[in-house]
Order: C-alpha cells, then sequence, then structure tokens
C-alpha cells in the first residue's frame, strides 16, 4: 500500500511538471491564447522610430527606452530607418532619422544583437521589423548586416500561397523574426518582405489637436490583409518653407491612454478589421499595452512597462505631472532650436 500511494504521488507529481512545463511552453507573445492565432490574426505594440530613443531631447526623438528594454517591456514590432553610415562602411547600416545629423542611433549590426540575444533567450516571443528604406538600399545589404548578427536562421520566408502560420508554427520553426521593407523588396532575399504587398497603413503625420484619421494612407486607397495603425501626434510649425513635425512626449498620456482606444475604435468600424501594428511613440505612457492585449482579445497579463528615471530620455518624467510637462517643455526648446540649427545650416470595440 505504502509503495502504491508513493508511486501515485510519483506519478501525480511528473504529471503535474509536465503540465506545467507545457503551459510554459504555449506561452505565445506572453498569452497562451495567441498560440492558435495565425501570424496575421494578432495585433502587436509597435514602437515607431524604435531607435530614436538617445540622445535625450534629441530632434526626432520618439521613444523613452532603449531597444533591449522595449523588448524586455513587451514591444513586439519595431520601425526602423536605414541609412548610410556616415562613416561610409558599406558593411553595415546605420539607423537614423531624416538624416544622420539629426538622429544618429549607431549601427544596425548593434540593434540586430540586442534583438538575437532577446530571441536567443526567449524562444517563445515572435518578432517583426517593419523598415524604411530611407536610403534606398539594395537587399544584399540587409542580408549581409543579418547574416553577421547570426538572425537570417530566424527569418521567416513566405510560402506560396501567402497563408500565415500560427504563432505556435512559427515558434515551433524557430522562423519567428518577420521583415517588411516598404521599398526595394525584390527575390535575392525573399525573407525580406515588400510592405504593401501584405499591410497597408493609415496616416502618419497627425498634427497635435487634429482628428485621428482612419484612411488608407499607403499604399494610396488599397487594402491589404494587415495594416498598421499610425498613432503618434507632432506639433507643427513652419520654417524655411518646411513644415516641421516635432514628437509631444507631453501629450503621451492622454494620447496612448484614451485617444488611442478612440482611434482603434473608429479604425475598427471603419475598416471592420483589427489592427495588427499598432505603432505609438513614448510607448511606456498611457495604456498601449493593456489596449494591445484587448484587441487580442486577451486578459492583459498585468505587466507594465519601464518608466524612464527622471531627467533620462526625451519627456522623462510621468506625463500630466508638473514635473513631466516642465521636462517636456525644456525638451522641445531644445527641439525647436535643433531644428533651426538644421533648416539655416542645410471587430468588437474596445472599452478601455
Amino acid at each position: 500500500m505504502r509503495s502504491s500511494l508513493i508511486l501515485s504521488l510519483g506519478a501525480l507529481l511528473a504529471t503535474s511538471l509536465l503540465m506545467q512545463a507545457d503551459a510554459q511552453q504555449q506561452l505565445c507573445n506572453g498569452y497562451a491564447e495567441l498560440c492558435a492565432k495565425t501570424y496575421d490574426q494578432v495585433a502587436y505594440a509597435t514602437a515607431h522610430n524604435a531607435y530614436a530613443y538617445t540622445p535625450p531631447g534629441a530632434l526626432g526623438t520618439n521613444q523613452n527606452n532603449d531597444i533591449p528594454t522595449q523588448l524586455k517591456d513587451g514591444i513586439r514590432a519595431f520601425m526602423l530607418d536605414a541609412y548610410n553610415p556616415p562613416s561610409g562602411d558599406t558593411s553595415d547600416i546605420q539607423l537614423c532619422h531624416s538624416t544622420c545629423s539629426l538622429v544618429d542611433a549607431g549601427p544596425l549590426s548593434k540593434t540586430l544583437g540586442q534583438l538575437k540575444a532577446f530571441m536567443d533567450a526567449n524562444p517563445n516571443e515572435v518578432i517583426t521589423i517593419l523598415w524604411e528604406n530611407a536610403a534606398n538600399l539594395s537587399p544584399a545589404r540587409y542580408q549581409a548586416v543579418y547574416t553577421a548578427a547570426g538572425l537570417v536562421p530566424y527569418s521567416y520566408t513566405p510560402t506560396a500561397n501567402g497563408a500565415w502560420p500560427t504563432l505556435a508554427e512559427m515558434i515551433s520553426s524557430k522562423k519567428r523574426l518577420v521583415s517588411f521593407i516598404d521599398n526595394g523588396a525584390d527575390a535575392s532575399v525573399p525573407w525580406l518582405m515588400a510592405e504593401y504587398d501584405f499591410v497597408f497603413e493609415t496616416p502618419w503625420s497627425i498634427p497635435k489637436d487634429t482628428p485621428y484619421p482612419c484612411t488608407v494612407d499607403r499604399p494610396k486607397d488599397q487594402r491589404k490583409p494587415m495594416y498598421v495603425l499610425n498613432h503618434f501626434i507632432s506639433g507643427q510649425f513652419q520654417s524655411g518653407g518646411k513644415t516641421i513635425d516635432v514628437p509631444q512626449p507631453g501629450a503621451a498620456e492622454k494620447t496612448n491612454g484614451v485617444d488611442l482606444t478612440t482611434h482603434i475604435n473608429s479604425c475598427m468600424t471603419t475598416f471592420n478589421q483589427n489592427p495588427n501594428f499598432i505603432a505609438v511613440d513614448f510607448y511606456e505612457k498611457g495604456t498601449v499595452l493593456q489596449t494591445v492585449a484587448q484587441v487580442n482579445g486577451v486578459q492583459w497579463n498585468g505587466k507594465g512597462p519601464t518608466q524612464p528615471k527622471t531627467g533620462s530620455g526625451s519627456g522623462s518624467g510621468t506625463g500630466g505631472t508638473g514635473t513631466g510637462n516642465a521636462a517636456s517643455q525644456q525638451m522641445d526648446k531644445r527641439v525647436l532650436g535643433a531644428i533651426s540649427a538644421v533648416i539655416v545650416g542645410s471587430i468588437g470595440l474596445l472599452t478601455l
């Protein structure tokens, strides 16, 4: 009897351990419910200009946290802009905004190394990169940097019939890095997919205090199976005959809170389609992660984003407080000064 009881307890313990291990394996991007969904059925928290977090207060700074922190916090899609390195080194790609003299976030090799480290340590996460090929670089340039970083084996290549696998299937196959590029794709690098064959985008230029648009901006008036909801506002002013867009960290709590819910609801009604890439500035402000979870039909896991320390990053401090607003105003002054220098010198609705 005692032997039988010990065996029964042992079997029960083994079963329990197996169930726990199985439950862990079935988490996909943090939620078991997402494993059975195909890639195109999932919404992803997306960092607009994810690389543009340094130096604090620089022109075009759109994030407060670096990319390793973004990954840790649950950002799963990254908008990156590709330029030629100022050094002329064609073996790498530079992450810059507008020009490398304004925001230069350094070589792509560094960022891809950070992504590789995260993906190695987190085998149940599916990651997306949305490339703006600002310098019209060839696919071979991307292939070389991805190869050096060890990311080509993770890169997903679309099937001939265009059907997307489930997140669980992508994780099982280890093909869980999706890369889209806005122009210049060709068959020589099949995993570097032409974005607008699969995805459309809502307008990216949204002046502060104007309505959030739900129209098809790129490719013009062409609906696709997935879409980017561009949800980031800018202050605009004219200087030297140019319209200058300035990020608005001081408004991010509201922008990424009630305004985000309203914008998603409006576009879901307009398109009768859930957004896939919910692109924001200063993602740690507001309720971005909670809102994306609700779009996905899952209960938010309660893992809040990292709040930057006061004085670090653009727009540091808690949005809406006196300290945060003062920091934002100081940042805006530095940004305006930098701009002047450059110009002179050059399907259910959400309830959150």
